[in-house]
């Protein structure tokens, strides 16, 4: 038969009643073509969206000959089949679908599932659509934090996000990550932290539960943050938590059980007699003496257990007439004290649902992890629990309650100052020479060798091995918020709600004497009783009312925003140590019975804040934002107290523009956006700053048994204190491809910090106090950042194959552009500054002769101050020591010495810029693949280039170069040493001391040694199945996911040693802080 038009409002080959629950597809067929219901030969088609456009690159299946094709660029398509067969069409951003051949051609209608257009992105006190944005803002969802054995959010965080740069330098259970939005936006880095929000309060994403989190918005520009003022000055992180949906009640389990081990190489030197060999050299060219004090009998006892490890480690000899234990080990110190691998455990439960009136969401989580801690363990726990409502109470009222409970505890052994203070990292990485043993034959401790006056591994050891030195930190944090909102009008909210924070901290450290020995049957104590006992306690309070409007005429949509926001903070320290103690198990000042000494102090600051913002769209073409803040803070004098913060926002949307609709079918979003806008910065003031104070204190001098307590000189202010203010200039673009299938953001950005506190002029010495900060300098720092993501689907076996791949790039770079400093000293800021730049002399390779040393006519006796102070003929230059560059003079004319001049930018000497130690060129990368159930992800981050120089305490770099007597040498250092028969090493001619102390060869800096850091990290690899529904149906679960997972499995990088972690050394800790750690796991995760 011939027809005109044929319509089948119904789904070809599925039942009336399948119809019914589900999407129709729409087959048009073609004008007087024949349909015969038997047709044999290709079938032909096209495919089309819901407007009548063609739809490129469907992937076309047909379940019945496993015949697959794909649609041309007219979204026609052929494939081998005939009437009877089954075809599924399958496409990123459309609903897949099931046809059933009944006519030929077809014409087909996809049904769009992309929301895109529609994803609503959580901005200040507010949402927008994506497409309505005109900022710099980046969200990203709960995926990224989901199945990781992290334990907190940051960890998850790094690198997911461009200038969103998160750092570690303790890698301890549970530390916590530096945030920076942007790079440096002030001198006073150490402050310049981004206001993070969870929902709408001020919170700390280290402690909240990675899996309550729903999404994560991070404001990067001035317009963005500046509804938010003085608060959002280095960026504004925006946490939503999730919430119940309307339905019957949800039940999710989930748990994971991770092993870790460190990122870097352990297998330090272990022979006693090579070690102590080693220390001995580098020390007498330094000093003229042994530190073993080992004899040649000694060093003769110690080979014959290089070779035969069985001979006793420790003997008693009779020594200055003493008997004494006499030690010759081959002790590997690291495993004696460090665990391999550290066990973590986390549980997860929450429960959600609702009706149309109200909804819940309930969580809970514990999170354990050990450390590295053999003797002993430290050990980190968290416990989270949350609750959330949402009440319709009546057309008009909403409410919601949201509070939430978190506790976090590390305990550790030892007499560590604070849990980022650990000394058992720092104490142990001296003096406990492998030659050395850690215990006794009768089981007492070693802290001492009658041969020398140094003591073992300062002692850590044996008071670890007494255990009764302990430490812990006790984080609390309860939030509660309450909000309500009334719809006064169609159009019309009015939000309020208030926040009250509590989160104090606790952290207390009880030292004891620990026993240990040196002669047979005589017991000795290290140390004092001491207990020490710190309570932190921060209330606060915030409040917020707000009001937003949106209405349409037409073409034209404004929506805004006003509102008022006030926030009080406290803080409350106190705390005191007593000796003495009557107890070496109890944590109480009343057992101490010797001096008590009692500290503290308090503060209190508030902001206040009017803000309001407007929004205009054209037509979804044109778009315009104007925010604005006045702010004032109390930690300002009252003639200064306030500033007027605003921001301008812009963008247009070309892909909407007539001219542009031949390329919708390639280029489907198109948008550019600029914006410019001030904010303002107190985070540097201090509380009472305009206000002179007294300090008080106790001297060391002794009244009638007692410190004498003192009062200082009153600390001079600035009359005039005032706001930092940040202005940014931000121009960025928004793009997507290929049906959303590629999407592409970018922004550039130049923002001026302006008005930053920095110390004023130097004052007399005999004035008694520091110099006033006064706001006196400014600082200009440009930047980029591009992410690119692809993500699409094609059949494999006859099954959809499902891809992913995005990558983030960043950059900025900053600049001083004011300072006082006159002198354009270099050991302080200057106008022209690059942030980061790292000065330092030229060296060209290694004196190889003597008759090369003769023939040297440059005196490089600065930059060798160390090697004056050796004995004898070692204060000479030898073959083999580090030769520098002689570049020039004041007149830049080299003039036969090599020194820094006046140290000044006019006259630097022979110093020149070999580096900078600021991260350029973050990234992150990431890859992402799902077939029948199967899921696969990798996470790549690192940073393209940073200058490391290793300080003074980098002793794992210097080795014996830094401290003769440190204890963790690598294992093949003694190959990287110049020797005449080794004239190519990398390091010179072995001296101790030269790079720990002042002006040593290898202390000052120079290009030789200089250290790039670049890197790449898998940070994570994730590989999971998903149960299938037919299965789960039998034991009434809705969904259930197992996994395997590593965290930070794989690190390639450009710094020489293999012993240090190229994040870790970046935060200037040297190698001696709490190392990194990389982690498997595996986990299940189930919802009933």
């Amino acid at each position: 038969m011939k027809t005109k038009h044929v319509l089948l409002p119904v789904m070809i080959g599925m039942s009336l009643g399948a119809w019914a629950k589900s999407k129709p597809v729409f087959l048009t067929s073609i004008p007087d073509v024949e349909i015969s219901a038997k047709f044999q030969g290709p079938i032909r088609g096209i495919v089309k969206t819901a407007t009548g456009e063609p739809i490129s690159g469907v992937s076309i299946f047909n379940s019945t000959t496993g015949k697959t094709t794909q649609t041309d660029q007219q979204g026609a398509f052929v494939i081998e089949g005939k009437t009877g067969h089954t075809l599924r069409l399958s496409m990123i951003g459309f609903e897949t679908q099931h046809v059933k051949v009944e006519a030929i051609p077809l014409t087909i209608q996809l049904v769009s599932t992309d929301q895109s257009l529609d994803e609503v992105i959580v901005v200040g006190y507010g949402k927008q659509k994506k497409v309505n944005l005109t900022g710099a803002v980046t969200q990203i969802d709960a995926k990224i934090l989901e199945n990781r054995p992290v334990a907190n959010a940051t960890q998850a965080l790094q690198g997911a996000i461009p200038n969103l740069n998160i750092t570690f330098t303790n890698g301890r259970p549970g530390g916590e990550g530096n945030v920076n939005i942007r790079g440096f936006a002030s001198i006073n880095s150490a402050n310049a932290q981004p206001l993070i929000l969870i929902d709408g309060v001020p919170g700390n994403i280290n402690t909240i539960n990675p899996r309550d989190i729903e999404s994560i918005s991070v404001l990067k520009d001035a317009s963005a943050a500046a509804i938010y003022g003085a608060r959002g000055a280095f960026g504004v992180m925006l946490v939503t938590t999730k919430k119940g949906k309307a339905g019957k009640m949800n039940i999710n389990y989930s748990n994971n059980f991770g092993w870790s081990g460190l990122t870097v190489r352990t297998d330090f030197m272990t022979s006693g007699y090579d070690a102590a060999k080693l220390n001995d050299e580098a020390f007498i060219r330094a000093t003229g003496n042994s530190y073993t004090g080992y004899t040649e009998d000694d060093y003769a006892e110690l080979l014959k257990r290089k070779t035969d490890p069985s001979l006793p480690s420790v003997v008693v000899q009779n020594r200055n007439g003493k008997d004494q234990y006499v030690y010759y080990g081959n002790t590997d110190w690291w495993n004696e004290m460090y665990r391999k691998t550290q066990t973590s455990m986390e549980h997860s439960l929450n429960f959600s649902g609702g009706s149309e009136k109200i909804d819940y969401y309930v969580s809970g989580r514990l999170y354990e992890k050990g450390g590295l801690m053999k003797i002993n363990q430290d050990k980190f726990d968290a416990y989270n629990v949350r609750s959330r409502i949402n009440a319709q109470v009546t057309p008009w009222l909403k409410v919601s309650a949201n509070t939430q409970l978190n506790y976090q505890n590390y305990t550790y052994p030892g007499w560590a100052t604070s849990p980022d203070n650990n000394n058992n990292f720092i104490s142990t990485t001296v003096h406990a020479l492998p030659s050395y043993v850690p215990m006794n034959p009768d089981g007492t401790a070693t802290y001492r060798t009658e041969l020398n006056n140094y003591n073992i591994g300062d002692g850590i050891y044996a008071d670890l091995l007494h255990g009764k030195s302990k430490g812990g930190e006790d984080k609390y944090e309860f939030i509660n918020m309450f909000e309500t909102v009334f719809q006064l009008a169609p159009n019309l909210t009015l939000t309020g709600n208030y926040t009250f924070t509590y989160n104090p901290i606790h952290n207390w450290n009880r030292r004891t004497a620990a026993p240990w020995s040196v002669f047979p049957g005589v017991i000795n104590y290290l140390g004092n009783d001491t207990y020490t006992e710190t309570i932190i306690n921060r209330p606060k309070h915030s409040l917020n009312l707000f009001a937003n409007y949106s209405k349409q005429f037409g073409d034209h949509q404004f929506a805004a925003t006003v509102g008022f926001n006030q926030e009080t903070t406290g803080y409350k320290r106190i705390g005191g140590t007593h000796t003495n103690l009557l107890s070496e198990d109890l944590n109480d000042f009343a057992l101490g019975t010797g001096q008590m000494q009692l500290l503290g102090n308090a503060n209190t600051w508030a902001l206040r804040g009017y803000f309001g913002r407007l929004n205009y769209n054209y037509k979804g073409k044109y778009l315009l934002e104007v925010n604005g803040r006045y702010d004032g803070t109390s930690k300002f004098p009252s003639s200064q107290r306030y500033g007027f913060f605003p921001s301008f926002s812009g963008g247009w949307r070309i892909s909407e523009e007539s001219f542009m609709a031949n390329l919708k079918p390639v280029l489907n979003e198109a948008k550019f956006r600029v914006s410019y806008g001030a904010l303002g910065n107190a985070q540097e003031a201090a509380e009472y700053g305009y206000i002179q104070l007294l300090n008080a204190g106790l001297s060391n001098y002794i009244t009638n048994g007692t410190k004498t307590q003192y009062l200082s000189a009153p600390t001079p202010i600035s009359a005039d204190l005032t706001w930092e203010r940040t202005n940014t200039l931000n121009f960025g673009t928004d793009l997507e491809f290929f049906r959303t299938r590629l999407s592409v953001s970018a922004d550039y950005f130049i923002r001026n910090t302006l008005d930053m506190l920095i110390p004023g002029k130097t004052l007399p010495a005999v004035f008694g106090s520091a110099s006033p900060r006064t706001n006196a300098g400014d600082l200009r720092n440009k930047g980029w950042e591009v992410s690119v993501a692809w993500r699409d689907q094609f059949d494999l076996d006859g099954k959809s194959f499902g891809y992913n791949i995005g990558l983030g790039l960043s950059d900025s770079k900053a600049k001083i552009t004011r300072f006082d400093n006159k002198e354009m000293l270099l050991s302080n800021y200057y106008v022209g500054q690059t942030l980061g730049e790292i000065w330092g002399y030229k060296a060209d390779g290694f004196f190889q002769s003597q008759a090369e040393i003769d023939n040297w006519k440059v005196n490089q006796d600065y930059v060798d101050k160390q090697r004056l102070a050796a004995p004898g003929d070692w204060s000479k230059l030898h073959p083999g020591d580090l030769k520098f560059v002689d570049i020039g003079g004041k007149d830049g004319v080299p003039d036969g010495k090599v020194d820094a001049g006046d140290n000044t930018l006019m006259n630097p000497g022979d110093q020149v810029i070999i580096g900078n130690n600021r991260a350029r060129y973050t990234f992150g990368f990431n890859l992402g693949a799902n077939w029948q159930g199967f899921d696969i992800s990798a996470f790549f981050q690192g940073i393209g280039r940073q200058h490391w120089w290793p300080g003074a305490n980098a002793d794992k770099f210097w080795g014996p170069y830094s401290r003769p007597y440190y204890s963790f040498v690598p294992k093949d250092f003694e190959q990287d040493i110049w020797t005449p028969e080794n004239t190519d090493a990398y390091y010179p001619l072995l001296r101790g001391y030269i790079a720990l102390n002042d002006r040593g060869s290898l202390n000052v800096k120079s290009d030789r040694y200089l250290q790039d850091l670049a890197y790449i990290r898998l940070k994570n690899l994730t590989v999971g199945y998903t149960v299938p529904q037919a299965w789960l149906k039998r034991v009434k679960l809705a969904n259930a996911r197992i996994y395997v997972s590593g965290e930070n499995i794989w690190t390639a990088t450009k710094l020489r040693s293999k012993y240090i972690d190229p994040e870790q050394s970046a935060q200037e800790v040297n190698g001696r802080s709490y190392p990194i750690s990389k982690t498997f796991s595996f986990g299940l995760d189930l919802t009933f």
